[in-house]
């Protein structure tokens, strides 16, 4: 006869395959939502996407940076203003917003453009009491995605406003946190 521990042992690949399903089928909605063109009141948006990955473009400004490629390519600094962690039935919720500056190029042009951001990410049940000590879990982490709202500042972006979603690739979750990112959004 098994033990419970043992059943448990034997669930924990279910588990995760489950979480995997649940986080591509997510991220999978929200593209196909950001994909459709947001046109309203005669203002052209023209979509945009690409990849990013973790950079230290950001010099000494903010706390981190992506380095962007695709339709936008630079480097977007990130400096977070709030952030939270709650235990919740099965997971951990962790929230975060904060603003943004990328500075790069588009349509072979550089320029200026500043974000907002509001980031959700799930993660195993149990990780708030890591980012409470300052010690994120990234390895315990499910899914995750933020939103940005662009307002342009300078150069091919002034006066420029948009939006657009970062996606976490996470190659096996509650294992390994995100290193590549996805993002989809539009501008105009």
């Amino acid at each position: 006869m098994k033990t419970r521990i043992e059943n448990a042992e034997e669930l924990r690949p279910v588990r995760r395959r489950r979480r995997a399903l649940i986080g591509s089928v997510i991220t999978a909605l929200l593209v196909l939502a950001l994909a459709a063109p947001n046109v309203g009141a005669g203002v052209t948006r023209d979509p945009i996407s690409g990849t990013a990955s973790f950079s230290d473009c950001n010099g000494n400004e903010g706390v981190g940076a992506l380095e962007f490629a695709g339709d936008l390519d630079g480097c977007l600094i990130f400096t977070p203003r709030f952030s939270e962690c709650t235990e919740l039935l099965g997971f951990a919720l962790y929230e975060e917003r904060g603003a943004e500056t990328f500075r790069g190029s588009y349509l072979g042009s550089t320029g200026v453009f500043r974000t907002t951001y509001t980031l959700t990410a799930t993660y195993e049940q149990g990780s708030c009491e890591a980012f409470d000590a300052g010690n994120p879990p990234y390895e315990a982490q499910i899914t995750g995605g933020c939103d940005h709202s662009i307002r342009g500042t300078r150069g091919v972006f002034r006066d420029l406003t948009g939006n657009f979603n970062i996606f976490d690739v996470i190659p096996e979750p509650g294992v390994s946190g995100a290193a590549e990112f996805h993002w989809a959004g539009y501008i105009g």
